[in-house]
């Protein structure tokens, strides 16, 4: 369906368009998501998915804008195909390379033929254990938070179809593989099955989507080339104006103008009325940083840190997570809001919020709260955001400590 994917035409976002793009290695569906839906910028644009692909896979990700979105369940329930590599004689607990090889294997008994016989038991209706590593929700979380944390997580088999499943290359340790299969499908779950099933073991260690329903990755875009196009599209607008710092007489109304419109003429009034830098703490913040300070919680927590163009309120680095405390101001820009919270979870942050009101009654609840939130939470990994006011905590926080 090529038609349905011209290179270059007048696109028309908010009505909806359907995107296919092809995601690069180490990026998270959300990161793709957030890179298109930032492109749009000032302009406030519903952008989804149709399919989430692991960071360490690549390939075809498709992406609706607009009205569009309301389609993404019937693109996802398409059958997909898949190309990759299995590593036979060791198995990891994400059944990939996230994690490091915990048991190995004999491969001298495997032969081509053992291997190629295998591939038949997979092809039809089959029941799959999904690996714990994985974004399935029980009650309210994810598996991978509970698998990160070395708690027992109970899986249940599910039932999907395989088509097509052959080996294209056999080269041992590493077997390529063309596999299409149904919505549902975990490759990863495939490849420890398969080391099971040829008497060995195995992981995922390259994964590649090809296509999904009709649509190939052959016509995809390259995420920059595509936001380049989307912004050259758009009229250009300036940046918003940082977060924080209004002052309570300020018009309310002209901010929600301004996201509109993006005068230039409200933009700079805006701008006068809004925190370009670090702004004096509030009694409620004043309260929360005598209980945050000196590494209370396990971990450092820095004070009004910009990542970015915003200023956070508090925010732990090593874990990834922002903390806001919220005037009575913020009732009238959640919109704004809404949006540096999505630009703080492109960058990988997640963000919790508390009223001032709320810590001031409460300081020490918001305090454990805080706490036993931080030392639940692994550590961050996504490289930090370049630009101003980074204050020199430009590089990744894998490292185990404080950057």
């Amino acid at each position: 369906m090529n038609e349905a994917h011209p290179k270059y035409k007048d696109f028309n976002f908010v009505e909806g368009e359907l995107l296919l793009i092809n995601k690069p290695y180490r990026w998270t569906s959300f990161d793709i998501v957030g890179k298109v839906r930032n492109a749009f910028k000032p302009l406030k644009l519903k952008v989804g998915h149709a399919g989430t692909l692991d960071p360490l896979a690549t390939g075809l990700l498709i992406v609706c804008t607009g009205k569009m979105t309301k389609q993404i369940d019937t693109f996802q329930a398409e059958e997909k195909e898949y190309t990759g590599t299995f590593t036979l004689g060791g198995t990891t607990p994400s059944y990939d390379m996230e994690t490091e090889v915990d048991q190995t294997f004999e491969t001298a008994h495997l032969t081509e033929q053992i291997l190629r016989e295998a591939c038949t038991q997979f092809i039809g209706e089959i029941q799959q254990y999904p690996p714990a590593h994985s974004a399935i929700k029980v009650n309210g979380e994810r598996l991978y938070e509970k698998a990160r944390r070395g708690e027992e997580v109970e899986l249940k088999a599910r039932t999907l179809t395989i088509t097509e499943f052959e080996l294209t290359r056999i080269e041992l340790p590493e077997v390529d593989f063309r596999v299409v299969c149904s919505k549902g499908t975990y490759i990863r779950s495939l490849a420890n099955d398969f080391g099971k099933a040829v008497n060995s073991g195995a992981y995922l260690s390259r994964l590649r989507r090809t296509r999904s329903g009709n649509f190939k990755v052959e016509d995809a875009w390259e995420i920059m080339e595509l936001v380049d196009v989307i912004r050259a599209q758009n009229s250009p607008h300036p940046n918003p104006p940082r977060e924080g710092g209004l002052n309570e007489g300020i018009d309310f109304n002209n901010i929600r103008e301004y996201r509109q419109t993006a005068d230039l003429k409200n933009y700079e009034q805006l701008k006068a009325n809004s925190r370009s830098n670090r702004h004096m703490p509030t009694e409620a913040e004043g309260t929360l940083w005598q209980l945050l300070r000196n590494n209370s919680t396990g971990y450092k927590v820095r004070r009004q840190h910009a990542i970015d163009n915003y200023i956070a309120d508090f925010i732990c680095l090593q874990k990834g997570l922002v903390i806001e405390v919220d005037g009575k101001y913020h009732e009238h820009i959640k919109e704004a809001d809404s949006i540096r919270t999505d630009a703080l979870n492109h960058w990988g942050f997640e963000v919790i919020r508390f009223d001032n009101d709320e810590v001031l009654a409460q300081p020490q609840k918001v305090f454990d709260e805080i706490r036993n939130k931080i030392n639940s939470m692994p550590d961050r990994k996504k490289a930090l955001p370049p630009g101003e006011g980074l204050g020199g905590a430009t590089e990744s926080v894998n490292t185990g400590g404080e950057v």
